[in-house]
């Protein structure tokens, strides 16, 4: 592999003269002497084996081959910058990557505005704000080696650590025209009907899926809730809906609660999962203080 003759201090140089209109300017820019501007282009032309300058004239100008030189110069000297950037970051504790894993059931805005709180702070660190479902989630987690997991119930040992976050309710709904609103119903009766499940996301589950909460076979499986809510306002089924989702489908009547003699709501205790063998950088931990100020802030914790 060859080694480059130039030098990217050469190439900084080239691109101070350009900005500056001169080799007098940009000396003064760079805090140099002009020989010491001028000696540096005679290193780079000789490096590149070309003229960069046309000197023939009153001011040195640009050959052709120079402003090809200048246009390559300038991706390498952003390439540089990028990485010494890159180092900075580092040094100043943001690691290079978030991964952050959530059940679909969860709110979206919490999660949102913990990475605009991320992004506003400067942070370089790349996220990824992955979404999967049931056990999907810990596989996720477990798969990308993620260091956030927002999961359902607490199933975690060591190493994982689980921190508890507000309730979230489900309940079991159906569209005001359908056979189950608006009486009094059992579980015989429910498994007449059509239910309308999320998907696990696991790859265990691809091929067999996860049997329905109520226990119904006639069940249609929906990748997202997003889906799920447009089958239950079209009345093609029953199904359970996280709260959040429907508060405004069932205050306008669009969605209707089913009484199901069990009990139509159910509660999960999710927890925000890290790893202790492995402590959270600085994007992970304004991200994790964001996202819990903005939990405390939809409804406390």
């Amino acid at each position: 592999m060859s080694v480059p003759q130039h030098t990217l201090d050469q190439l900084a140089v080239l691109e101070a003269i350009v900005e500056h209109g001169s080799f007098a300017a940009a000396a003064r820019a760079l805090h140099r002497v002009p020989s010491a501007i001028t000696y540096t282009v005679r290193g780079l032309e000789d490096a590149v084996g070309v003229p960069v300058f046309d000197r023939s004239g009153h001011r040195a100008v640009l050959t052709a081959a120079g402003q090809q030189v200048l246009a390559a110069g300038r991706r390498v000297l952003a390439e540089a910058r990028s990485l010494d950037a890159s180092a900075r970051s580092l040094r100043d504790g943001w690691e290079p990557e978030l991964r952050v894993v959530l059940d679909g059931l969860f709110p979206r805005q919490p999660a949102m505005e913990a990475l605009r709180v991320l992004l506003d702070a400067g942070a370089p660190t790349r996220v990824h704000l992955e979404v999967a479902y049931q056990d999907g989630v810990h596989e996720r987690f477990h798969a990308t080696r993620a260091a956030l997991m927002l999961n359902l119930e607490l199933e975690v040992d060591h190493p994982l650590v689980g921190q508890a976050l507000p309730e979230l309710e489900l309940v079991l709904l159906c569209a005001p025209e359908h056979g189950l609103a608006g009486r009094e119903v059992g579980r015989d009766e429910l498994l007449e009907h059509v239910e309308l499940v999320v998907r696990d996301s696991s790859s265990k589950h691809a091929v067999s899926p996860r049997p329905s909460f109520t226990g119904t076979h006639h069940v249609v499986y929906l990748a997202d809730f997003e889906s799920k809510r447009a089958g239950l306002l079209a009345g093609a089924g029953f199904g359970w809906m996280p709260r959040h989702l429907v508060d405004g489908d069932l205050a306008a009547g669009r969605l209707v609660s089913v009484h199901r003699d069990e009990g139509s709501s159910w509660t999960y205790h999710p927890h925000l999962v890290t790893r202790a063998d492995e402590p959270l950088g600085r994007a992970g931990r304004t991200w994790v203080a964001a996202f819990l100020e903005a939990c405390r802030a939809v409804g406390g914790t």
